[in-house]
């Protein structure tokens, strides 16, 4: 009979936790079964969720953790888990990681928290957030990194046991991913033919470095006139971006597209991808481009390294560094043999290391692992 494990996510919304999130759902390990439960029963993924047969459980902590509506809703995560027979609690982000923990210890349920990123997203937390995710991290089963450089962290900077920290790397459904990229638009791009499309793939968030990018875009477009920054994602740096973007008169060079999900039909008319993050953990959007056969300029921070490797798959540069973006992206831009060549190794590496069956491997060491957390515990 399958083992239950209760997959706890915040919200459906768009980015790459919640992507890899479906994912994992699509590709279940054998020997397990699928629960899904959520804070909140929103976000535009959520039919995705739905077309794969799972109807979540919702657990509204509305708002802040530090009322008496969080020991009700642990409360009623923990009945679910005992009428389900749930044994493994596998959450995916901030608020999911701290409820899943003490439904865990009201059940008995082992849980794995997950890591998926630097802490860059919890940097505006208050200390009482931060100390309490250590914690979090510190006291559960397990704890699942998607990348060396995200695990690392945990070990040096959240004090956690080296043992505890396993690295299950995010993976993709070619199949399925190329199957979307031959569907229609969801709204027609701002290309004509002729034109150097460039796919920047990310929430507008200060960390993805699209001002570094704007900057670049500059000088970019005046060496190559037919450049074309397809930005897709939505955020509060969109007005200070439109700003600089109409100060530098870019406007027909940088595009912010909003929220899309045909993320895969956009790449797919794209000639190169760009990511420009001061910190990233495994990165879905590079993965995405790599399937796409793209050549890529992201760079070197975080899970990065570990995804493009400079003059195979793309080119990596410092944070912040206009000049070396634009630099690298006008070098891939300018020899589109070269840039041929690192899209096909790039797609290669995704066909072989990355898939979603090896991540499901993964996940399924990862929970067997845990049901013997108690014996890991004993040898640390």
């Amino acid at each position: 009979m399958d083992i239950p494990v209760l997959h706890l996510l915040n919200r459906f919304w768009i980015g790459g936790a919640e992507r890899q999130f479906v994912e994992r759902l699509r590709r279940n390990p054998k020997g397990f079964s699928v629960l899904v439960g959520c804070l909140e029963l929103s976000g535009p993924l959520l039919p995705q969720i739905r077309a794969l047969g799972h109807e979540p459980w919702v657990f509204p902590v509305n708002g802040s953790l530090l009322q008496a509506n969080t020991a009700k809703q642990i409360a009623l995560m923990a009945a679910l888990i005992r009428d389900h027979g749930v044994r493994i609690v596998h959450a995916t982000d901030y608020y999911t990681n701290l409820l899943a923990l003490g439904a865990g210890k009201l059940t008995g349920a082992k849980v794995i928290v997950s890591r998926l990123d630097l802490g860059h997203l919890r940097a505006g937390f208050g200390r009482w957030h931060r100390e309490a995710e250590k914690w979090n991290a510190r006291n559960a089963d397990l704890v699942v990194a998607n990348a060396d450089a995200v695990r690392e962290v945990c070990i040096r900077e959240e004090g956690c046991d080296p043992d505890r920290v396993v690295v299950v790397r995010n993976g993709l459904d070619t199949a399925h991913f190329d199957a979307l990229a031959r569907q229609p638009l969801q709204a027609p791009l701002p290309i004509e033919d002729g034109d150097l499309p460039v796919a920047v793939i990310g929430n507008l968030w200060r960390v993805k470095g699209h001002r570094t990018l704007v900057e670049a875009a500059a000088e970019i477009a005046a060496r190559i006139p037919r450049v074309k920054f397809l930005c897709a994602g939505e955020g509060p740096e969109r007005e200070a971006l439109e700003k600089r973007i109409a100060e530098l008169g870019l406007e027909k060079t940088v595009h912010l597209l909003g929220h899309r999900l045909d993320i895969p039909a956009i790449l797919a008319r794209s000639r190169a991808a760009c990511l420009c993050s001061s910190a990233e953990g495994l990165s879905n959007a590079l993965m995405e481009a790599m399937a796409s056969s793209l050549p890529i300029v992201a760079t070197s921070v975080g899970g990065n390294p570990e995804l493009v490797r400079p003059g195979e798959n793309g080119l990596l540069v410092p944070f912040g560094d206009a000049r070396a973006l634009s630099t690298a992206l006008v070098q891939l831009l300018s020899d589109p043999a070269a840039a041929a060549e690192m899209g096909r190794r790039g797609r290669l590496r995704i066909e072989s290391e990355l898939t979603l069956e090896k991540m499901a491997e993964g996940h399924g060491a990862l929970y067997r692992r845990a049901l013997d957390a108690s014996a890991v515990r004993a040898a640390a």
